[in-house]
């Protein structure tokens, strides 16, 4: 609560004819003096009633996933809020402010010209993350100016409103060809393909079974038709996020986790199916869920740890594996716990020029990666 400069006036003044009503014995003055009090303590009250009873609820204009908004680092992100009127009493004009968390954007203020009982009103806000991680809003609050305009009470009407801010995902060179993985019955492997059956039809041969009997080719035909199917394997890549030694929020430390990223999901458009490791866990995307899904793991992504799988060396069905490590000493390290004949292309921080001044700077949005990360390559062995 905040007397304004009326308030305080009113309050002095009302003080003031009190304390002279009883020294010098002017009991007439002891009403003035009441009333005046009287009007501040009031407007108090209703502008405390009037901001508890105001409610609010929020909308994020952007794709969910697990229930979970997501925006991305530099994207504009528009935030909606929903404002209702509880009392029974119209509110005058008052001021919402938006107050974001540290890194998710500036804090915004609007001013309602007013509302009527029940009455309901929606605003929007951008906001533009410069922070991966898990933001969002740490409040929206009302200013409400009492009736006479003698104070203004700041109530949070919203608490915390949680946004996963995901690194920025660039344009780089998609992969030469899906091509076909290696068929499964081959090695035991840790992932199997996601399948698609497509089929051809064949003169029926006695001990065919007859569930399988194609009666659209039999009609046309004039002979019984049995329906041959083919399985076709999606092709698997990996990538593998490790961050070991690097420093959490540092520029390199983001770069490298946006090529990670951004490679990720070049691997997706081109038809494969990605395994992502990253702090020690295993994510199986495919298409544009797993799109999505990638935006939130790299949200909640923390920088550091040693620990390397286990399975990478039974990844077989693996067609392309991508390594992003601190160095090249660290990424030939997890290279050597790949199948021998996997193909594998090497992302390392030091790779990054970090340039003196402010464009150095994460909340710059200047996370451009290295030119030989963009570049349409050709497939290496090891």
């Amino acid at each position: 609560m905040r007397l304004t400069t009326a308030g305080i006036v009113f309050t002095l003044a009302g003080i003031t004819l009190c304390v002279a009503a009883y020294r010098f014995s002017l009991p007439g003055l002891l009403p003035a003096g009441i009333l005046l009090l009287g009007l501040v303590l009031l407007s108090v009250v209703l502008a405390f009633f009037s901001g508890a009873r105001l409610a609010a609820s929020l909308d994020a204009r952007t794709r969910r996933v697990d229930g979970v908004p997501v925006a991305e680092v530099g994207a504009p992100l528009d935030l909606r809020a929903t404002l209702t009127n509880r009392t029974p009493l119209s509110l005058g004009a008052f001021e919402v402010e938006f107050v974001p968390q540290e890194g998710f954007g500036e804090t915004r203020g609007l001013r309602i010209p007013g509302m009527g009982p029940g009455g309901t009103i929606t605003i929007d806000a951008d906001f533009a993350p410069a922070r991966r991680g898990m933001s969002g809003l740490q409040a929206v609050k009302s200013v409400i100016d009492g009736p006479f305009g003698l104070c203004s009470v700041t109530k949070t009407v919203h608490r915390e409103y949680p946004v996963a801010v995901s690194t920025p995902i660039q344009r780089v060179g998609l992969p030469v060809s899906a091509g076909i993985a290696r068929p499964m019955s081959d090695s035991p492997q840790v992932v199997r393909g996601d399948t698609s059956r497509d089929f051809h039809t064949r003169e029926y041969v006695p001990g065919d079974d007859l569930r399988h009997i194609h009666w659209a080719s039999t009609a046309r035909v004039g002979e019984l038709m049995v329906r041959q199917e083919a399985e076709e394997e999606t092709p698997f890549a990996a990538v593998v996020l490790d961050t070991a030694d690097l420093a959490a929020g540092d520029h390199p430390t983001e770069v490298l986790i946006s090529g990670a990223a951004s490679l990720t999901t070049a691997y997706l458009r081109a038809g494969y199916d990605v395994l992502l490791y990253a702090e020690g866990r295993r994510e199986v995307l495919s298409g544009r869920r797993g799109e999505d899904r990638l935006r939130l793991v790299t949200a909640r992504y923390s920088a550091g740890g040693r620990a390397l799988p286990g399975e990478l060396g039974r990844l077989g069905a693996v067609v392309a594996a991508i390594v992003c490590a601190p160095s090249p000493a660290r990424a030939d390290e997890i290279a050597a716990h790949l199948p021998r004949k996997t193909s594998v292309r090497r992302l390392t921080a030091d790779e990054v020029a970090v340039s003196a001044g402010l464009d150095s700077e994460l909340f710059s949005h200047r996370l451009a990666l290295p030119e030989s990360w963009t570049r349409r390559t050709r497939r290496s062995r090891r």
